[in-house]
């Protein structure tokens, strides 16, 4: 049936809209009120007039109320800008960093120059025998007779999780054909070349890009400095076999094979021998070493993207390009006598490639929303620049590892002109082009190696075509073309200039701020409209006015700040640094209105009031009398914020009510103001699609620049740290999250370890302090003097500051070889004996310890986090962690680097050394982290939190070095990593000092003793 638009004779209006309600209820609450004084109800009465005047201007009120939120909140021309909005885009919002396999290989396949990848997870690999080995780089044990990990075999093997294996698999490029290889095709559109009499192919046989020496390439198409020595040939059934010598003794050899072969002619050996001087292999090998650049460009690339988007906790092991197995298919096809045999056999090229190799396909925006999926579907997964990607289709893609006859021979007969399909068998060639052993003319079924991507080699399959009995051959190169151009056909390649988000919507700026008079609705005769009083009016008849224009002024000021309030919505729901959440206007316009308002001097007073708005200062002034109080600001903007964090399912209120801000001069706690508060709400809306989006995200320790050399900035005073460090950071009010030192020099402990001690025959309590001090360079200056109470090493220490400052106090002893800090009386400190060979490298550390003395402190506030799978050991010769197996108390803990992570923090700034605080940020970062990652928070001393950054520091620009060049660096980053280990099993957390109190002796200003929490101070009374 047909459906036709109609207006509805009944208009449904809201409340606020519908006038005759309004007035309804205003007679009611009229007759309420006054019953007992006022009985005439009739329109002429001025109290309905009144009335109905009022209830038409509230009926212009509901009506802007009623405007899209988007034409409320529009910022065009309202000086709120960009970063202070907290209405994110689907693409800000609902997209994440890489979680699942699947995300990660939508990351990569992203990329240009990449056809597919594979991520592999297992915490297992075959091994000789139907064994399995741990896929970490070296086998570890855990050895529970002596409560140990180590390399000897045992019978419990330690499996490490979270480390993947990626293979990529590369296009086929139009100039270099499949990049996974090293195969050269000669002559292609950019070389260009004829050889004997006929015109045929060549296929080069080379080594894949990760397999060649770029070296070796270099040399053989230097074509300035010959560098080729000899070349050998021999003939192997259809191929050659090929050895090139280079004068600086290296060699290699590779495989020639015929790809198309001339009419009429025979290739011999000596054809080929003809073609292999010096000119051509310098040709050959300049084509060649373009290709495995490229090929290892891409490869880069894609290590780059990982190491970005790396998960907490997780690794990666090796990223490779796929290893090929090329597959010959034979078989004979009886078509229908129409059929165009180069097309029939095009088409069966391109089904098996689809069947062997099926590409992942991009969909614009438009397409997915056209097919109705949901956008947080659209948008779940990584941020592409090509398009999104279709799981599902996704997953269909894995690498074969068996194929099956049928499957081919049932997309084949799907073809339109083929009949039948007869003696189909199938070959096996390895990469360099030789059979593979057992699997000549498989008939049924062919299996591939795992991690391996069968290729269809279409120079090595031969198909016949049968029309009515009598054998064809298709020309080769127009099934060439024909099958490039079915795949370009077909082809749902990366996209490029399509729409990629979802814009906020946005609304047009609507008229909320202008305001018509209540008064002027009145009759003329009351002489408070727009054309005011007649210029006769006397004395009295202008009293009468301007009194009833202050009684109406009440409505009419409370109508225009709703207005006014409602052109400011954009500004309440956003993060901008506002002073007043009540906005107002002044009606300065309004006819005859002067005389109405208070005046001091010549000013009006709420004019100045409105233009002056402020209400976050101390002391009240007229804003905050007449409209919002600094307390009711307070409260209001605090309220905004709370519904705009709760629109992430965010809330700040357990940290509002367990952050304290300590004042030791008073012994009070206080507070956390509601400036520091806000800051912290307002950041975290700010940054929150990425703090969003990177909450399980890892920092990445091996940052590179455009050209894939290492970014030094990035590893040291950066912000390149875990989402996890970002999130707990934000969610506690730490308003530094970047990775930099937090110790500082001029707070030297001193720790007095009470020991009974032997002096002239007795016994007495002595004090032994040591301390020391650690510079970059790893040179330690150290004090291990006996003092006979804590005052006297405390005084020490601030000598050693003192003098610390001034490089004359340090000398090198020639004897002791080592670096000593004097003074007058004696050495407070000196560092570890044959330190140094002289004198010039002592004063290089002395100046290193000066700039450490005379430098400022940074700012404590702030953490660090270290992921102990990337502590793991790369060779046998590697310091294992500590583990706890079976002995004591302690529960067991075979693997101690499986998602495993320590994240230490001062226990000296401000509140930090508060027992609540601590309480509320283990908790908080135990909520915050992945539910599979197991933490150990540490609050740590001055002197232990030096020592663990030093080596911190040290350790992550050495791993950064190591994933460069894993030869050069190898014994200094194990170095590194051993250290590391070595601090990581001193961390302990220090606790607040508690007092013990009388009975009747008030505790307020101090901290009550608790168990495990608190370390005990001195008795109150003493």
């Amino acid at each position: 049936m047909e459906e036709k638009d109609t207006i509805s004779k009944r208009i449904n209006l809201s409340t606020a809209q519908d006038y005759e309600l309004l007035r309804k209820e205003g007679l009611a609450l009229i007759e309420s009120l006054s019953h007992e004084l006022w009985t005439d109800y009739n329109t002429h009465d001025p109290g309905i007039t009144t009335l109905e005047a009022l209830c038409y201007a509230i009926t212009e009120l509901g009506y802007r109320n009623g405007f899209d939120m988007k034409d409320l909140v529009v910022t065009e021309g309202s000086g709120i800008n960009d970063a202070d909005r907290v209405l994110f885009t689907a693409k800000e919002i609902l997209t994440n960093n890489p979680l699942t396999i699947n995300d990660y290989r939508k990351l990569l396949v992203d990329i240009e120059g990449l056809h597919n990848a594979w991520l592999y997870a297992s915490d297992t690999k075959p091994g000789p025998g139907g064994s399995e080995l741990p896929v970490n780089e070296v086998p570890v044990y855990a050895d529970f007779k002596n409560d140990v990990l180590t390399y000897i075999p045992q019978p419990h093997t330690l499996f490490l999780s979270g480390l993947y294996e990626v293979l990529l698999d590369l296009d086929n490029d139009d100039r270099f054909g499949d990049l996974n290889t090293g195969d050269i095709l000669l002559p292609n559109p950019e070389v260009p070349a004829r050889f004997v009499a006929g015109e045929f192919f060549l296929t080069f046989e080379l080594l894949s890009w990760s397999e060649g020496s770029f070296e070796f390439a270099e040399k053989a198409a230097d074509k300035t400095t010959n560098h080729i020595n000899t070349i050998s040939i021999t003939a192997d059934g259809a191929q050659w076999n090929c050895k090139l010598l280079l004068d600086d003794g290296s060699e290699l050899a590779f495989g020639i094979s015929l790809t198309q072969k001339p009419s009429g002619k025979t290739v011999t050996t000596a054809d080929i021998i003809s073609i292999m001087q010096a000119e051509f292999i310098h040709v050959l090998f300049a084509e060649y070493l373009l290709k495995i650049r490229k090929a290892e460009k891409i490869v880069q690339t894609a290590i780059k993207r990982l190491h970005e988007r790396r998960n907490l906790c997780e690794d990666f092991l090796s990223v490779n390009s796929v290893k090929t197995e090329e597959i010959a298919f034979c078989f004979d096809i009886e078509v229908a006598p129409a059929a165009d045999i180069e097309k029939v056999e095009a088409a069966v090229f391109f089904a098996i490639e689809n069947y062997l190799n099926p590409s992942v396909e991009f969909y614009s925006l438009k397409e997915l929303l056209d097919k109705k999926v949901r956008v947080d579907e659209i948008f779940n997964g990584p941020v592409l620049e090509h398009g999104f990607i279709d799981t599902a289709q996704l997953e269909q893609t894995q690498l074969r590892s068996i194929i099956h006859t049928s499957d081919i021979i049932n997309l084949m007969m799907d073809i339109e002109g083929v009949l039948a399909i007869r003696n189909f068998v199938m070959t096996k060639y390895d990469e360099l082009g030789n059979t593979v052993s057992g699997s000549i003319g498989q008939e049924w079924c062919m299996h591939i190696s795992p991690l391996h991507k069968p290729v269809l080699s279409k120079e090595k399959s031969k198909i016949i075509l049968f029309k009515n009995q009598f054998p064809f051959l298709a020309r080769y190169n127009e099934v060439r073309d024909t099958v490039l151009l079915l795949h370009a056909q077909a082809a749902r390649d990366k996209l490029k200039g399509f729409q990629q988000d979802i814009p906020v919507p946005m609304g047009r700026k609507r008229d909320t701020e202008s305001f018509w008079p209540v008064q002027y609705e009145f009759p003329q005769t009351y002489g408070i409209g727009q054309h005011g009083l007649p210029a006769n009016a006397s004395s009295e008849r202008i009293a009468r006015q301007r009194q009833l224009k202050a009684y109406l002024l009440f409505y009419e000021q409370l109508l225009a700040d709703f207005f006014s309030q409602l052109s400011h919505a954009h500004v309440l729901y956003s993060v901008a640094d506002i002073k007043h959440t009540y906005f107002a206007q002044f009606l300065g316009q309004i006819k005859d209105i002067e005389p109405i308002y208070k005046k001091a001097g010549i000013n009006i007073l709420l004019e100045e009031a409105i233009a002056a708005a402020d209400s976050t200062t101390p002391s009240k002034n007229d804003w905050q009398q007449l409209f919002e109080s600094r307390q009711l600001f307070q409260d209001r903007r605090s309220r905004f914020l709370d519904h705009l964090l709760a629109r992430f399912a965010e809330s700040f209120n357990d940290y509002a009510l367990l952050m304290y801000r300590i004042n030791y001069e008073e012994r009070t706690e206080e507070k956390i103001s509601f400036e520091d508060l806000t800051l912290a709400k307002t950041e975290l809306l700010k940054n929150y699609p990425v703090i969003s989006s990177g909450r399980g995200k890892a920092f990445n320790y091996y940052p590179q620049h455009d050209d894939f050399s290492i970014d030094t900035t990035a590893l040291w005073d950066t912000l390149n740290v875990s989402g996890i460090e970002k999130r707990i950071n934000a969610l506690t009010g730490i308003a530094d999250p970047s990775r930099r030192f937090l110790y500082c020099i001029k707070n030297i402990e001193v720790v007095c370890n009470e020991k009974f001690v032997n002096g002239n025959g007795t016994e007495k309590l002595k004090c032994f302090h040591e301390f020391s001090l650690t510079i970059l360079s790893g040179v330690t200056l150290r004090n291990s003097q006996q003092y006979e109470s804590k005052k006297d090493a405390e005084e020490a220490v601030l000598k050693v500051l003192g003098l610390g400052k001034q490089k004359q106090n340090y000398a090198f002893d020639p004897g002791k070889k080592n670096l000593q800090l004097n003074n007058a009386e004696e050495t407070l400190m000196e560092s570890a004996a044959n330190s140094f060979p002289g004198n010039t490298e002592a004063m290089a550390a002395a100046d290193e310890f000066v700039n450490e003395f005379t430098g400022e402190c940074n700012d404590p506030i702030g953490l660090h986090l270290i992921e102990h799978i990337l502590l793991r050991p790369r060779t046998t010769d590697y310091k294992l962690i500590e583990v706890c197996l079976h002995k004591g108390d302690c529960p067991c803990e075979i693997d101690p680097y499986t998602f495993r992570a320590s994240v230490v923090l001062p226990y000296w700034p401000g509140h930090f050394d508060n027992s609540a605080f601590r309480e509320y940020f283990e908790m908080r970062i135990q909520e915050e982290a992945p539910a599979h990652v197991q933490l150990k928070v540490c609050w740590l001393s001055n002197d232990l939190m030096r020592e663990f950054e030093l080596r911190y520091k040290k350790w992550i620009e050495e791993l950064a070095a190591y994933s460069t060049d894993k030869v050069t660096h190898a014994d200094s980053f194990r170095q590194a990593n051993d250290q590391m280990i070595e601090v990581l099993t001193l961390l302990h957390s220090e606790y607040p000092l508690a007092t013990l109190h009388n009975c009747d002796e008030s505790k307020e200003g101090s901290n009550t003793v608790v168990l495990g929490k608190t370390v005990l101070g001195t008795f109150k009374n003493q």
